[in-house]
């Protein structure tokens, strides 16, 4: 089922085929346009309809004065359920712009878009794909951000109650924290307690009223958001759903630590994944997988039994297999008995490597939670706290399911520093090409890591210092020029 894009958006353009990023066309402000002035109750009724009977386009629906707006907890529900447009195309710009891979020449030559190579190549400006293009990050986080509020918002003017209305609220609350935390991994700076009250944040869109204006909140208050929703829905979801697109009490305690994990909470950040059920944690033994399939991690009903939240990211050109070539680097610091080497990768025939390894049976990039993370978070929390023996015990436990039989020699620490950069190595292999390899680079930096990025393109040196303000990818200039909204310093 596709969802009707026209149905959101009547007088977005639609040429696909301009490719000049500097080229103007209708702007779009997502916040202002997304829905006709008929009131409420017609932005609801137009909404269910796209989500439910979305293979039909809005145009060509016959007026019926019996369709009415979604009232009872089971159209909420759907709303939910509407994989294509909450759960999907979260944001990769951070994933092109990190150091897992690198292109050709001929490769940045052949991409269709100029934005995307100067995302590559961490250009200050114009690295947005035209909003008339499929790759719109923007408004691909806002709507899905529209419908939680709608939900939200339906409930309430509904006054609906019970286990269930809970369970469903839970689920809105935490998608919208999870979409609002997409965009501050990809809009703004790394989070620093010293400056967050005067470092940008993101735009808190909290109702689908398309009247408000919409301006941004100061980092602070992004993340005090991002917890509070998190936190509520905690409270609110069922310890177990119908699918993995749906978030469980589980997923929205893995959430808050990963939150509090960007933010240097480690403390905090443990408290939470301390209070996960060791048995809602399943781990794939690499020694059983076939790594001769071209997509060889085992998946039932469209995901592996790691996947703990399934959320998919836009695969952005430069990542597509055929493209992107891992990191001579990366590739090399798996050990030879280390399975990951050969179930996530694959060597192309010029002696290069692609990433094969998705939990979803195709190539796609997964950032929502995995038990691996988890388990990562926790040994890092651990090591970060100074219980030495617990971060190597918890990394163990993931470690020998990716080891050959009988070679793996289990980690024990005596150094802290050492721990932490160890869990930090692992970290990077275990959850590549995963969407968030590009936060971590930024926290590490704010922490002191100084980690430099390099690219080479054109015979031109391409490289990117710790702390940055590139760090916060340029917001799409059509938004900045729509909503009067203040752009990312440069």
């Amino acid at each position: 089922m596709r969802h009707n894009k026209a149905l959101l958006n009547s007088e977005r353009t639609k040429n696909h085929n301009s490719q000049t990023v500097r080229k103007r066309g209708t702007f779009h402000n997502p916040f202002k346009s997304q829905f006709s002035a008929k009131g409420l109750a017609s932005i609801l009724a137009i909404l269910i309809i796209s989500i439910l009977v979305g293979c039909s386009s809005f145009l060509e629906q016959k007026a019926d004065g019996r369709l009415t707006v979604p009232t009872t907890v089971e159209d909420f529900q759907a709303m939910m359920d509407n994989f294509s447009q909450l759960n999907n195309e979260f944001a990769s710009a951070g994933e092109v712009s990190s150091d897992d891979f690198y292109l050709t020449d001929a490769d940045l030559r052949r991409l269709y878009y100029e934005t995307d190579r100067r995302l590559y190549t961490w250009q200050p400006d114009f690295v947005a794909r035209p909003q008339s293009s499929a790759g719109d990050e923007w408004y691909n986080c806002y709507r899905g951000v529209n419908i939680c509020n709608l939900v939200l918002k339906g409930i309430a003017d509904n006054d609906l109650s019970g286990s269930e209305v809970d369970n469903v609220r839970g689920q809105a609350l935490m998608m919208r924290a999870v979409r609002f935390l997409d965009a501050a991994q990809t809009w703004c700076v790394a989070y620093s307690a010293a400056t967050a009250s005067s470092d940008l944040g993101i735009v808190l869109k909290l109702d689908p009223d398309p009247n408000i204006p919409s301006s941004r909140s100061t980092l602070g208050q992004t993340y005090q958001k991002i917890l509070e929703d998190m936190q509520q829905a905690l409270g609110l979801l069922a310890e177990r759903q119908l699918g993995k697109t749906q978030p469980t009490k589980t997923v929205a305690l893995g959430m808050l630590a990963r939150v509090h994990l960007y933010m240097g909470n480690y403390e905090a950040a443990l408290a939470y994944l301390e209070k996960i059920d060791a048995s809602m944690l399943n781990l794939i033994d690499f020694n059983t997988i076939d790594a001769s399939r071209l997509y060889p991690i085992p998946v039932t009903a469209n995901t592996s039994q790691e996947i703990l939240l399934r959320t998919n990211a836009l695969l952005a050109a430069p990542l597509n297999t055929t493209v992107a070539k891992i990191d001579t680097t990366l590739y090399e610091s798996y050990d030879e008995n280390d399975l990951r080497k050969t179930v996530y990768f694959r060597p192309n025939p010029s002696g290069t490597y692609f990433f094969r390894g998705a939990h979803t049976g195709s190539m796609t990039i997964t950032p929502g939670l995995s038990s691996g993370e988890v388990l990562l978070m926790k040994a890092e929390c651990y090591a970060q706290v100074n219980n030495l023996e617990q971060a190597a015990n918890v990394l163990n436990q993931l470690l020998v399911k990716r080891y050959k039989q009988g070679s793996f020699v289990p980690y024990s620490f005596s150094q802290q520093q050492h721990a932490i950069d160890i869990i930090k190595s692992e970290r990077r292999k275990e959850l590549v090409m995963r969407g968030l390899r590009w936060p971590d680079i930024k926290r590490y930096n704010r922490d002191g890591a100084n980690i430099t990025l390099e690219r080479f393109a054109d015979g031109q040196r391409h490289s990117l210092p710790p702390n940055d303000p590139r760090y916060a990818i340029a917001i799409p200039e059509e938004v900045i020029m729509l909503s009067g909204m203040q752009q990312n310093p440069r």
